[in-house]
């Protein structure tokens, strides 16, 4: 899309830029706003940025990237965000959240995050895209937008910052060249070819796609994110399949064998929690609700692991904390060495807190984001130490990532972080990494689906289809036995979002 040129005049506007200065100087802001430079590597930006204000007769003040705003801060037309540049080493999320909801809650007109377009940089403030097209989502009156750049020296910051205040066409990510160009991110069709859109094998179970991702019966899978929901039925789907052997990983306890008498013959709930509550040994009220939980959960295994060995695949699970990398690390180790193999892997692990980004707190902020992060972060640590990387890595991201969704700040973040490290594993290693942003998935059978009751009705009144297990399982399977290797990120849904 073409340049609009350069800002000239924004008069009377007062912008706060969010962004560790150089140490230097007297702390004053320019266009006689005032601040405190801080410390850190984006002084000699943020002095250009404001500089570049002040010509065009802005208020400017100077605050750390860190730094809460409040009403003390005085008035805030726009806000800035610098601190996601190159300069240091930490990533960028969770810690920046803080700051970003105390900017929000002070009622800016305009939100701009800038970011590297591409490199170390980039990969720093994996995330970012998401939580701001969530931002978007929750604050419609807001011009909410992550500004990537190519060029992230003082001048070339500065350009792109003054230009994208007078640029048409709003949207949450866009991407400025070094040659001033302005490009916004959409979705593209991505037809698999004539084998991929022929069906499933001769009888629809996914079997010809198997053998063409080399799985058979001595073929080992291993999937992370419990026995449960959409990863237990794509297990199944393999076990169909190939009858391959697959490792199952989650966080809930093994379930014992056997259940206890006392629970054993409780089916509901209802029934479940009245049974904890007369039994022996009976349970605190406040641990009723979650021991409930955890039966039904161990329960759910079971049934998966009795499926998976009726359909001929041999399956193994395990209760792994993925945010601990030492147990990752374990746990993925045993798994080569006990089969001598490892050919696929499937990520589908994370938590889901649902909360407006003004509701949200850090830790639960932390909880989201981390449980994808670094969980994936260890998973990948893992699989560089083994002899041969497997054939195929799937991450099970959310299309809350792509195009932002209210109450989901954090699940939106953590997805979008998910695939810019997935991306970069398969840079660095050469290997297959493919991020699946999965729309929400329909119950079937014994297997629960994405949503619950309530948030089933509010997608059906905004006329979003849920997607059939059987054909979002088959659709994957088309991806990886079809689909281009070197695809990095896919969004499937059974309808507009």
């Amino acid at each position: 899309m073409p340049d609009p040129g350069p800002v000239t005049d924004l008069s009377g506007e007062r912008f706060v830029l969010l962004g560790d200065g150089d140490g230097e100087g007297d702390g004053q802001g320019h266009g006689g706003g005032d601040g405190d430079g801080g410390g850190g590597g984006h002084g000699g930006v943020v002095a250009e940025v404001a500089a570049r204000l002040a010509q065009c007769g802005a208020e400017t003040v100077i605050r750390p990237a860190g730094h809460l705003l409040d009403p003390a801060d005085g008035p805030v037309a726009g806000v800035v965000y610098l601190g996601a540049l190159p300069g240091q080493d930490r990533p960028l999320l969770p810690d920046a959240f803080p700051a970003l909801r105390a900017a929000l809650a002070c009622g800016p007109r305009l939100l701009l995050a800038v970011r590297a377009a591409d490199g170390a940089g980039a990969l720093r403030s994996a995330g970012l895209d998401g939580l701001m097209r969530s931002v978007a989502r929750e604050y419609p009156d807001l011009l909410a937008r992550v500004l990537a750049v190519t060029g992230t020296g003082p001048a070339a910051v500065a350009d792109a910052v003054l230009a994208e205040l007078r640029a048409p066409q709003p949207a949450p990510v866009v991407l400025r060249t070094a040659a001033g160009q302005r490009r916004g991110l959409d979705l593209v069709p991505a037809p698999l070819g004539p084998l991929g859109s022929t069906g499933a094998g001769p009888a629809g179970d996914g079997a010809a796609e198997a053998a063409a991702l080399g799985l058979d019966p001595e073929s080992v899978v291993l999937l992370v994110g419990g026995a449960r929901g959409i990863t237990a039925r794509f297990a199944t789907t393999l076990a169909g399949a190939s009858r391959c052997r697959i490792e199952l990983l989650g966080r809930t306890p093994a379930p014992p064998e056997p259940e206890a008498p006392h629970t054993a013959a409780a089916r509901t709930p209802v029934e479940l929690r009245a049974a904890l509550a007369t039994g022996p040994g009976a349970a605190q009220p406040a641990e009723i609700n979650r021991a409930a939980e955890r039966i039904l959960a161990q329960r759910e295994i079971t049934a998966t692991l009795a499926e998976l060995a009726a359909l001929g695949s041999p399956a193994r699970y395990r209760s792994v904390d993925f945010r601990e990398r030492d147990a990752v690390l374990q746990a993925v180790k045993e798994i080569h060495a006990d089969h001598g193999r490892l050919d696929g892997v499937v990520f589908a692990a994370g938590v889901i807190e649902d909360r407006l980004i003004t509701e949200k707190t850090p830790e639960s902020f932390r909880r989201v984001y981390g449980t994808k992060t670094a969980g994936a972060g260890a998973l990948f640590a893992a699989l560089d130490e083994l002899p041969a990387a497997p054939a195929f890595t799937v991450l099970f991201g959310s299309i809350a990532a792509v195009l932002g969704n209210r109450g989901q700040a954090d699940y939106a973040a953590a997805n979008d972080a998910l695939e810019a490290i997935g991306a970069d594993w398969a840079t660095r290693t050469g290997r297959r990494a493919l991020t699946v942003h999965w729309g929400p998935w329909a119950a079937a059978g014994g297997h629960p689906g994405m949503v619950g009751p309530e948030l089933g009705r509010e997608y059906a009144r905004r006329g979003v289809a849920l997607i059939d297990p059987e054909e979002g399982t088959a659709a994957l399977l088309r991806e990886l036995a079809w689909g281009d290797p070197a695809t990095r990120a896919v969004v499937y849904t059974a309808s507009g979002w």
